[in-house]
């Protein structure tokens, strides 16, 4: 009896087993290899038939549309739990430095570092309280053997203003409320370039003026050669310079106290060279002898 009991309930364990595989591949059947049934095709004709046959609609077709749709549903639900639960590392390697192109495109990179922005231009700062307008003379020739009286004209001069050149102050004279005077030395305008002219208050430093400029011109040079001499050297009057013209290659014969040009006055007359005056400044220049070629 004992042995038939045990047979007995070893094949009640086989059959609950196969009862219990078969109804989990039903149950897997049903969530990942079902599809939703198809729509049964409604009949516009009064009493529920399809077109073109005479048998009523099924009454359960509703229901098992529906229990499809939710197997569908139920699907979809285990398909985003799957992936909730994989907890697989995420493969960084590339966007990590492994390899790939990091190069910036034209719109920059999101992950440099911030750059802070460009900060706005200040504004100007205030007019200084002496207000420079002109200078007389304004220019002057670089070389000229002469001191030249400069007048600047400005408004809100001081009573003690002062005129400085390049920063060096100079004396100074007052000839009216708005106008000073100070002297420019040869010395100071030997080369061509540009004097800085500005007024300040002596006892006063921060009360001061605009900068106006004094522009020293180049002085010119001859624009002619000197190619031979004729004569004798002792007598001026028979002692003749032949100089050739750079414009126009035309030759001249020339003696002391002639101009050229109209404009160089020629001092004196040597085997070597010429000795001229620029009349206009009075600017010395000495123009040697061209050799001629062997």
């Amino acid at each position: 009896m004992a042995r038939r009991s045990s047979s007995s309930e070893k094949t009640k364990q086989i059959v609950l087993a196969v009862l219990g595989v078969g109804l989990a591949a039903a149950i897997v059947y049903q969530l990942f290899f079902s599809g939703p049934a198809p729509k049964a095709k409604r009949n516009p004709q009064p009493g529920g038939a399809t077109a073109g046959s005479s048998t009523p609609a099924n009454p359960s077709a509703p229901a098992a549309q529906k229990t499809r749709q939710l197997g569908a549903a139920a699907q979809q639900e285990a398909v985003m739990q799957a992936l909730l639960a994989d907890t697989t590392p995420l493969n960084l390697r590339l966007a990590s430095g492994g390899g790939g192109a990091s190069k910036p495109g034209s719109r920059g990179n999101v992950f440099a570092y911030w750059v802070e922005p460009p900060q706005p231009t200040p504004p100007p700062p205030p007019p200084p309280p002496i207000q420079l307008i002109s200078l007389q003379p304004q220019t002057a020739v670089a070389g000229t053997p002469r001191t030249i009286t400069l007048v600047v004209t400005g408004n809100k001069i001081p009573a003690d203003g002062q005129v400085l050149i390049d920063g060096s102050p100079r004396p100074t004279k007052r000839l009216s409320e708005t106008q000073l005077s100070t002297e420019i030395s040869p010395g100071d305008y030997s080369s061509a370039r540009g004097i800085n002219i500005e007024v300040k208050s002596k006892s006063n430093p921060g009360e001061n003026s605009n900068l106006i400029q004094f522009v020293i011109q180049q002085a010119p040079e001859p624009q002619f050669i000197y190619k031979g001499r004729l004569g004798t050297l002792g007598q001026p009057e028979q002692n003749y310079a032949v100089v050739e013209l750079n414009s126009t290659k035309e030759i001249k014969r020339t003696k002391v106290g002639d101009t050229i040009m109209g404009i160089w006055r020629v001092d004196s007359i040597t085997a070597d060279a010429i000795e001229l005056t620029l009349t206009q400044y009075g600017i010395k220049r000495r123009v040697q002898l061209q050799e001629r070629p062997k």
